[in-house]
């Protein structure tokens, strides 16, 4: 009776090992949370996704590139970082945000981690711009001094309309959902798969399409992640 309780003591704790290894998985800290610990001081600063990409065949690993904005006495600058290792799923959840702010914190010390198109922080505060007309329409135009925050923000391209934004702000997307714009044909005007990102990224497009899996790699991750939006 000894033996078999002992026999069976073994075997509980293997098969305790097992089970722990295959359901427990270590959480991570995707860059987002690290970037919350390293610009801690910053007052106010945002992250964009700057590129992204997968390499590998049978082990895949997951890359981001990230544009980061800081702000010092109300003058935005930017710079980028090198590529770094993401995980899967996060990666797929973002699939669609290349190019979006992902993560902000404002001059009150909040922070989002909600999609929203770069630059529009910035927008409606008189302190940067103001709302100017042309043909009937309201668009959003920098004072001078910071006209270089249309090139820094891709606006020069894709200007922000009064209509859009009021949408933004009043159509329960502020801070709560992502926002992608207003539709642009078949696709909408910010993210991965809109008309200005194709045209400003053409390196990322040649890159997916000719890495053959990537797609591959995407239906066995369960396809489509929630929240991604992917620029739809």
């Amino acid at each position: 009776m000894k033996l078999k309780s002992i026999l069976f003591s073994g075997i509980a704790v293997v098969l305790f090992t097992i089970l722990s290894s295959c359901g427990g998985r270590e959480y991570k800290k995707s860059p987002l949370d690290s970037y919350i610990v390293e610009l801690s001081d910053e007052k106010e600063f945002s992250v964009i996704i700057e590129d992204m990409d997968v390499d590998g065949t049978f082990f895949k690993t997951y890359k981001h590139k990230y544009k980061v904005i800081r702000v010092a006495d109300s003058i935005p600058t930017e710079s980028t970082s090198d590529w770094k290792e993401v995980e899967k799923e996060f990666f797929w959840k973002n699939e669609g945000n290349l190019g979006m702010v992902v993560l902000e914190k404002g001059p009150d010390g909040s922070l989002s981690k909600v999609a929203v198109p770069p630059g529009y922080r910035y927008v409606g505060d008189s302190k940067y711009g103001e709302w100017r007309t042309h043909n009937g329409s309201s668009f959003w135009s920098f004072y001078g001094r910071y006209m270089f925050m249309s090139q820094m923000f891709g606006m020069m391209n894709r200007p922000v309309y009064r209509s859009d934004y009021n949408t933004y702000r009043g159509g329960g997307y502020y801070g709560k959902r992502s926002y992608y714009g207003p539709k642009e044909g078949k696709y909408s005007k910010y993210g991965t798969n809109s008309a200005q990102t194709k045209k400003s990224r053409p390196s990322f497009f040649s890159r997916r399409a000719t890495k053959s899996g990537w797609s591959s790699s995407r239906s066995r991750s369960g396809g489509r992640s929630r929240g991604s939006g992917f620029g739809k």
